[in-house]
C-alpha cells in the first residue's frame, strides 16, 4: 500500500482542465486575443508552469481599439506560463489582418518579444504568390517583415521597359 501511495503522491496532475472552452486573454482591461478549444489542461505544478492544448485551438488577436487584426489555428498548442513563450505544432495556419496566410507543422511565438519563428518548412501566401522557406523563417508578430531560411517561391515581377535616349540638342 505504501508503495501505491508513493506512485500515487509523484503524479503530476493539472491545477485547471476545461473542455469546449473560450478563454480571453488581456491587459489593462483591453482584450489582446481570445482562444478556443476543445480540451485545456493548466499545470502549475513541478519545474515548468505551462497551459496546453491537446487538441488544439483557434486564436484571435485583437489591436488596443479592439479590432481584430490575425489569427490562428493548430491540432496541438502549448503555453509556458514563465516565458511568455507559445508552441504551436500539427497542422498551424496563420492569417494576419492584410490577408497574408502562414502554413508550418511547428511555430514558436514570443509574446515579450512580439516575433514569430520556426526551423520547419513554412509556406507564406499573400496576394497570390506563394514563398516557401524550407529551413525556417523569424518574423515580427504581425508578418510585416518575414525572413525566410532556404528559400523558394513563385513571385510575379513586373517587366519594365529600358528608359528611353533622349538626344541631347547640339549647342553652336
Amino acid at each position: 500500500m505504501e508503495e501505491v501511495n508513493r506512485i500515487a503522491n509523484d503524479e503530476i496532475l493539472p491545477e485547471m482542465t476545461g473542455h469546449n472552452l473560450e478563454m480571453i486573454y488581456s491587459d489593462s482591461a483591453r482584450i489582446k486575443y481570445k482562444v478556443i478549444t476543445p480540451e485545456y489542461l493548466k499545470m502549475s505544478e513541478g519545474e515548468e508552469k505551462y497551459e496546453e492544448f491537446p487538441q488544439g485551438l483557434h486564436a484571435i488577436s485583437y489591436d488596443t481599439d479592439g479590432k481584430e487584426i490575425g489569427s490562428i489555428t493548430c491540432k496541438y498548442a502549448k503555453k509556458l506560463e514563465e516565458e511568455q513563450l507559445w508552441e504551436a505544432r500539427n497542422e498551424v495556419v496563420v492569417i494576419n489582418s492584410e490577408g497574408k496566410k502562414l502554413e508550418t507543422e511547428l511555430l514558436y511565438w514570443d509574446t515579450q518579444e512580439g516575433t514569430i519563428y520556426s526551423d520547419r518548412y513554412v509556406k507564406l501566401t499573400a496576394d497570390g504568390q506563394v514563398i516557401e522557406g524550407n529551413r525556417g523563417f523569424k518574423s515580427d508578430q504581425d508578418l510585416k517583415a518575414p525572413v525566410f531560411y532556404g528559400i523558394t517561391g513563385e513571385i510575379e515581377v513586373e517587366q519594365q521597359s529600358a528608359p528611353q535616349r533622349r538626344e541631347r540638342p547640339q549647342v553652336d
